[in-house]
């Protein structure tokens, strides 16, 4: 009697701690995950994650990019996640290992031409996201949908909150809120949050570090305000501007007249997006030249310097140039032809 009640209490026990066992959550894996390629966010909670993902990778003689905004559809298992990117026909999947994270996709439209299909980055180099406070009156979360749906849920002035700026700075970050009883994920307007504070407190970018130029590299294209949106503009006379900037910092500048070999010689960073760079010309002469966000949304970018650029002049990287559209300027019908 005595051995079966000890048997029947070890019974109990072990059935207790493995219940137990299986209602401990999971780890969190919140943080930002650096390599030299890349930089992956994640911000989970209980009901819903999202990651973005930006990289670079080879592409003939430049570098190609990803800007990926990830949400969580599924975990197929402990080990696995299935997400969607904003492009809803986006598929990609996470796989966790005990040391790293590696994220795959085939062929995703966030990426150029030529994406490697996968990115691997080691769990133990992670760092906390960037702590903002909301200076909204009351500042609404977005679904990462194609329409980025308001949501109902929302925080207030004064309220912390995680979250992922990315260079780009686009409109809506990825950001989470820590509730007393449940976190909350989702996106919120960059323009109602506060993240100027730990921004100026990071240290300067390399002088010509490879992660720093490669975010920056590839070829780019001159593109003119028209209305609300934008023009690839090829006049007759001339060619549209456009550079080649180079993992290693060369620069191949063609004016669109005239053309000429530059080379960052230093970089360093601003607030988020912004960037300084010391050109230093043919001729020996430097040149500090500002290189700053002029549309996240279309990933346009504006140059300006004292003699390049002066007035400032609007780029894109051609692997974003696709929904621009073109228009030949000056021509009559004979030059056309």
């Amino acid at each position: 009697m005595v051995r079966h009640s000890m048997w029947l209490g070890l019974a109990v026990l072990t059935g207790a701690l493995s219940t137990q066992a299986r209602a401990q959550p999971a780890a969190d894996l919140t943080g930002v995950y650096k390599t030299k390629g890349g930089e992956l966010a994640v911000l989970q909670a209980e009901n819903e994650s999202l990651l973005y993902y930006s990289g670079v990778f080879p592409q003939g003689n430049s570098v190609g990019t990803c800007e990926c905004l990830l949400a969580l559809q599924q975990k197929k298992s402990p080990t696995e996640w299935t997400l969607r990117g904003s492009d809803s026909s986006d598929a990609w999947a996470l796989r966790l290992d005990p040391k790293k994270l590696t994220l795959q996709s085939s062929q995703p439209g966030c990426c150029g031409a030529g994406f490697p299909g996968s990115g691997a980055f080691t769990r133990g180099n992670v760092k906390p996201p960037q702590s903002c406070k909301v200076k909204a009156s009351r500042a609404y979360f977005y679904a990462p949908d194609e329409q980025n749906t308001q949501r109902k849920m929302f925080v207030v002035a004064g309220d912390s909150v995680e979250a992922y700026v990315p260079a780009v700075e686009p409109d809506l970050v990825p950001a989470r809120f820590k509730g007393s009883k449940k976190a909350t994920v989702g996106l919120l307007k960059l323009a109602e949050l506060d993240c100027q504070q730990q921004a100026s407190n990071a240290p300067s970018a390399p002088a010509t570090g490879a992660g720093s130029i490669a975010s920056l590299a590839g070829k780019w294209t001159g593109v003119e305000r028209e209305g609300q949106g934008y023009v690839i503009r090829e006049y007759c006379e001339s060619h549209t501007p456009r550079f080649n900037l180079k993992p290693g910092g060369d620069v191949d500048m063609d004016y669109g007249r005239e053309k000429e070999h530059l080379k960052v010689t230093d970089l360093k960073s601003g607030a988020a997006g912004a960037y300084t760079l010391e050109l230093k010309h043919d001729s020996g002469s430097k040149e500090p030249v500002e290189w700053t966000v002029a549309d996240a949304k279309q990933g346009i970018v504006q140059l300006k310097g004292s003699s390049t650029f002066p007035k400032g002049a609007l780029f894109v990287r051609d692997d974003k140039k696709a929904g621009i559209p073109k228009e030949r300027k000056g021509c009559d019908e004979s030059e056309e032809e």
